[in-house]
């Protein structure tokens, strides 16, 4: 994998980043292992970026700051320019993380001797669960004592949510690509004036004779917990025809279909890359109460029914009371004429017990816990609201991706020469 040379002259030609691509095969090219060439749009993002390198570094020599990884994958060109760049720009798509070559170098980046920065920039939207690995895809932001580069609010939304990609396509507002664009070269900037000069003993990459980082990633927990009654333990006067011998049987909507919502909830779950396990709340409330370490987030569903019971609704007060982003919380309104009799009375319940859920959030996260009226209002918010949930759980774990390096904060001179 590795070949020691003298890395003398790494110093003065080294790349300030390497930008790594997953590109799509060409169906029009019938050249049986023909390495496909990066995309259009792609080579011109590159040589944005690597003006934006040039004007914020000062460099003459432009074409030497960025090397993008398309033509020569797996080559020595490659591996020169992957072990001696200052910051690893991973170009994420969905594509990305199924990339053999992208997970080599993912591997080979974060382990080699000489530390270096991970920027990752968005390109097209990717579900939180179809990323192996936790990655940080707002828009980087460069560390302390650097001012960053103004980037509009709306800027922002449409980078979430459509990528560089999308802010290309985007010609009312062109000068948004550009704002995102300057960001990203501010943190590259910053990562390569702080990182730490190559010693003569340094090593090479002969290969990428390494594992793929995302190979070997598994899909992503959920624990789904349901708070409902069982027969045995019905409200006065509560029907028992949506209900069976535990919480985990009950089935609020009469669609036709016989399993319950929480298996039915399950299989969503797993359609959308998550391993799923549900349980009763009575099972899951220590997690809930901080009185056991989370391992995954959490979807809770809740029969509004069960308040009736006090102590019930006071073991959900407290619930409400922590500050949770990683639980997201339904409530389905069964069907049946009893339930549709008996709203205003099951929203007032709701509405005492959980207070803060019903007035913080986003409008999506607060209807979901009013009420979800059908099965297919129910499966739309659950396949939005926990992607949501899992990306707030994988945010609470330190990601490699930061563009600031611990060793370097002292070091302000070249921070300086970022600033706009």
């Amino acid at each position: 994998m590795y070949e020691n040379r003298s890395a003398g002259r790494v110093r003065d030609k080294a790349p300030y980043f390497f930008l790594s691509y997953a590109p799509a095969p060409d169906p029009g090219d019938a050249a049986d292992g023909a390495r496909p060439a990066a995309d259009k749009n792609v080579k011109e993002f590159h040589t944005d970026l690597t003006r934006a390198v040039a004007g914020l570094s000062g460099s003459l020599t432009p074409s030497a700051l960025g090397y993008l990884d398309a033509a020569d994958r797996g080559g020595p060109a490659m591996a020169r320019a992957l072990q001696s760049s200052h910051c690893f720009v991973p170009l994420i798509t969905r594509r990305y993380f199924t990339d053999v070559y992208c997970g080599r170098q993912w591997t080979a980046f974060v382990n080699r001797a000489r530390r270096g920065t991970l920027v990752p920039a968005l390109w097209t939207p990717v579900p939180t669960t179809a990323r192996p690995l936790p990655v940080d895809l707002d828009l980087p932001v460069p560390g302390r004592p650097v001012t960053p580069m103004p980037v509009h609010d709306k800027a922002l939304d449409r980078y979430a949510k459509g990528g560089l990609y999308g802010l290309r396509q985007y010609p009312e507002h062109p000068e948004y690509y550009d704002q995102c664009v300057r960001r990203l070269a501010q943190c590259i900037v910053q990562a390569a004036r702080r990182a730490p000069r190559p010693v003569p003993d340094d090593a090479e990459f002969a290969d990428l004779d390494v594992p793929d980082a995302f190979a070997t990633s598994s899909w992503h927990p959920l624990g789904i917990a349901v708070l409902a009654p069982d027969v045995d333990h019905l409200p006065p006067d509560r029907g028992d025809t949506k209900y069976g011998n535990e919480p985990r049987d009950w089935q609020p909507f009469s669609d036709g279909l016989s399993s319950p919502l929480a298996q039915r909830t399950a299989e969503l779950a797993r359609n959308l890359g998550f391993a799923p396990e549900i349980r009763t709340y009575d099972e899951a409330e220590a997690v809930f109460l901080g009185q056991r370490e989370a391992t995954s987030p959490w979807v809770l569903i809740i029969d509004p029914w069960i308040l009736h019971d006090r102590t019930v609704a006071d073991r959900l007060r407290a619930f409400d009371a922590r500050d949770l982003p990683w639980v997201t919380v339904l409530t389905p309104m069964a069907d049946d004429p009893q339930t549709r009799q008996s709203r205003d009375r099951l929203d007032a319940l709701l509405r005492s017990t959980l207070p803060r859920r019903l007035s913080t959030g986003r409008a999506i996260q607060r209807g979901a816990v009013a009420g979800i009226d059908n099965s297919e209002a129910f499966n739309s918010r659950f396949l939005e609201l926990a992607d949501g949930a899992a990306q707030q759980y994988l945010n609470r774990v330190p990601l490699p991706s930061s563009t600031t390096s611990p060793s370097a904060s002292t070091d302000s001179q070249g921070d300086q020469e970022a600033q706009p």
